[in-house]
C-alpha cells in the first residue's frame, strides 16, 4: 500500500496537471468536473505547494497572475475548511479579514449606485452618482494601507518559511488593483457621467482575501 506521501505526491501531480491544463486553454468548468471527481477536496497547503512547483519549474509569475480568476473558479467550494481555526481579535490575519469585510461592503454601495444610474433615463442628472462614485472609490483605494500591510508583515512571514511563489502571486495582484483604481479614480475625475466607468465584477480571491 503506498504512504501518506506517494499519495500527496500523487494527488499534487494531477493537480498540477489540472492546472496546465486550464493554462492550455480547457474550458474551466471541465477542469473543475475532473478535480472534483478524481480528487475531491483540497487542502491550503496541497494548493499551495502545487502553485509553488509550478512557478519553481517555470511557469511565469505574471501568467499564473493573468489566470487567477480562472484558478478561483475552478477550485471555488473546493477547499477543505474543516480544519482551519479562526484567528483571535488581535491577530494580523483577524485585522486582514475584518478589512476584507469592510472593503466587500464597499464594493457593494460601488455596485448599488452604478445599478441605480443604468435604470435612469439617459438624460437625468448624473452628478450625484459621479460624486458618489468618487466618494466610494476613494474610500476603496484605502486597500492600498491594506496591501501594505500584507506585503510588509504576512509575505516576509511565508517566504522566510519557503512560500515564496503565491506572495509574489498576491504582490502583482495587488499592483494591478492599485493600477486600476488609481485608473478608475482619474476617470472619474475627468467624465460628468460614468457611463464608461466599468465595475469589476467577479471578486478575485488573490487580491481581495489575506
Amino acid at each position: 500500500m503506498s504512504d501518506s506521501r506517494e499519495i500527496n505526491r500523487e494527488r499534487k501531480d494531477t493537480l498540477k496537471q489540472k492546472i496546465l491544463d486550464l493554462h492550455k486553454g480547457v474550458d474551466a468548468d471541465s477542469v473543475r468536473s475532473d478535480i472534483v471527481q478524481l480528487m475531491g477536496k483540497l487542502s491550503y497547503n496541497e494548493i499551495v505547494q502545487v502553485e509553488q512547483e509550478l512557478i519553481r519549474d517555470g511557469l511565469p509569475i505574471a501568467e499564473v497572475t493573468e489566470m487567477c480568476d480562472a484558478h478561483s473558479k475552478v477550485l471555488s467550494g473546493q477547499i477543505d475548511l474543516s480544519g482551519v481555526e479562526p484567528a483571535p481579535p488581535g491577530h494580523p490575519v483577524h485585522t486582514f479579514t475584518a478589512e476584507n469585510n469592510a472593503l466587500e461592503a464597499i464594493i457593494d454601495d460601488i455596485e448599488d449606485v452604478i445599478a441605480e444610474a443604468e435604470k435612469r433615463d439617459a438624460g437625468a442628472p448624473a452628478e450625484d452618482v459621479v460624486m458618489n462614485l468618487r466618494r466610494l472609490y476613494g474610500l476603496l483605494y484605502d486597500v492600498d494601507k491594506h496591501y501594505r500591510r500584507k506585503e510588509n508583515l504576512l509575505f516576509p512571514f511565508m517566504e522566510k518559511n519557503g512560500i515564496t511563489g503565491p506572495p509574489k502571486v498576491m504582490w502583482a495582484k495587488h499592483d494591478e488593483t492599485r493600477n486600476y483604481l488609481k485608473g478608475t479614480l482619474r476617470q472619474l475625475e475627468k467624465l460628468p457621467h460614468p457611463s464608461a466607468v466599468r465595475l469589476p465584477r467577479s471578486r478575485t480571491p488573490c487580491c481581495v482575501r489575506p
